[in-house]
């Protein structure tokens, strides 16, 4: 089975990096945040003295490559601006250069291209759409003592093997929670005493890890699923499924899978298998949901980590992730943007390059305002390398406005339904 995480919120860029155009061929990639462009990462992937080469190693094509394009605009946005003020500083100022390779959206390509990059001579590695990929590219980078930061790849398994230099930012127990938090709120205010859930589920780890942590929160009952079905990774016509989510005339449609297939369920919904559903929730990212489907997308729920805030760090990016992508900024750039800001943070604290010292570094550092936090909280790591606490907040479009309706405390609107 195969993994990804769903995640949140918008797309829409060309593959490009900070001051350098993207390759989507494997195992090769443009560079970014040095200006000596595309060459800083070609010579075997060395790096001078004055800079350090980080990679992505993410699914740029394939199924989830709408996703990576944020992301890998998000990285480089944080190389331009921690290079823009000194690089790192312990290593005499050392510009970031990112490189990236592309697992294509294949989990059987995890591996491969992580050997190219450790070949590449990485001293970090960001990205991970698919849990699978990121299992088995996360085996070959730790033989080698070199950190990667998760984005993606949110299946619990990926920290529970114990690997010191491998971090989430998003877990499927993590994920889990927010959404069982948003089901409680829907089930609050439309006074739903015994809800029922019309359920569909990605077989593939990251969507089996999914349910069961949702399960295991589930476990007094509140929700009854009165439908189940599990669909595999690609699916291309999800009509079958649509139709199986609304055939027990359920209170909440929920889908644990792909934002693709949140966006094609929607779509569905609306034209061809009219429901009741007072929610819907799903894995779509809003920017992208709203785009595709205008109107269509009206009373739809998206779960939103971005920051809910305006900072000037918040400012700084959003700025330079224009500047690099001429798109707004979805939770993916943020999350690239924070993984390198990690990466850059424990490069700073280790003064070194060696993978086995980042790593323990990253353990320690904590991002806030004076290293480039964007989100209103302090974000660290667990000694497990979850993130703690992360941060995570509900829109829902109502008529074409995005609105924030959970927590409380950023509360701009009332649910509306969905049907």
């Amino acid at each position: 089975m195969t993994a990804t995480r769903p995640l949140i919120v918008g797309i829409g860029a060309a593959c490009v990096l900070a001051l350098g155009a993207c390759s989507s061929s494997s195992s090769s990639s443009s560079t970014s945040g040095s200006t000596t462009g595309s060459t800083a990462g070609t010579n075997a992937g060395t790096t001078s003295a004055k800079s350090v080469l980080v990679c992505e190693v993410t699914d740029l094509s394939g199924s989830q490559g709408v996703l990576t394009v944020s992301e890998a605009g998000g990285g480089a946005a944080a190389a331009s601006l921690v290079n823009a003020a000194g690089g790192i500083k312990s290593l005499g100022g050392a510009k970031i250069v990112i490189k990236k390779f592309d697992t294509q959206s294949n989990p059987t390509m995890g591996s491969q291209e992580a050997n190219a990059a450790v070949s590449a001579g990485c001293k970090a590695i960001f990205g991970g759409e698919i849990t699978d990929t990121v299992m088995a590219a996360t085996l070959v980078t730790h033989r080698s003592s070199i950190p990667w930061v998760d984005i993606g790849g949110i299946g619990d398994a990926v920290h529970e093997r114990g690997f010191n230099d491998v971090f989430q930012l998003l877990t499927t127990t993590t994920l889990a929670e927010g959404y069982m938090q948003m089901l409680q709120q829907v089930a609050s205010d439309f006074h739903l005493s015994h809800p029922t859930i019309g359920l569909s589920v990605s077989d593939t780890t990251y969507g089996q890890d999914f349910y069961s942590a949702w399960t295991k929160l589930n476990a007094s009952g509140q929700f009854k699923v009165v439908s189940n079905v599990s669909y595999p990774l690609g699916t291309t016509d999800m009509s079958s499924v649509a139709a199986r989510m609304v055939s027990q005339k359920p209170d909440i449609l929920f889908n644990m899978g792909y934002p693709p297939d949140g966006i094609a369920l929607t779509s569905l919904f609306k034209k061809t298998f009219h429901t009741t559903a007072k929610a819907f929730l799903s894995t779509a990212e809003a920017p992208v949901a709203m785009q595709q489907l205008g109107s269509l997308a009206d009373g739809q729920l998206f779960e939103n980590t971005a920051p809910p805030t305006t900072s000037t760090n918040l400012t700084a990016f959003n700025n330079a992730y224009k500047t690099v992508t001429g798109q707004e900024p979805s939770i993916e750039a943020w999350e690239g943007y924070t993984a390198v800001e990690f990466i850059a943070a424990a490069l700073d604290k280790a003064g070194s390059t060696s993978g086995a010292a980042v790593a323990t570094a990253m353990h320690s550092v904590t991002l806030n305002a004076a290293n480039g936090n964007i989100y209103p909280t302090d974000l660290s790591f667990a000694s497990d390398g979850v993130l703690n606490a992360p941060p995570t907040y509900w829109q829902q479009d109502q008529v074409g406005k995005l609105l924030f309706v959970y927590p409380a405390s950023l509360k701009q609107a009332s649910l509306i339904p969905y049907s």
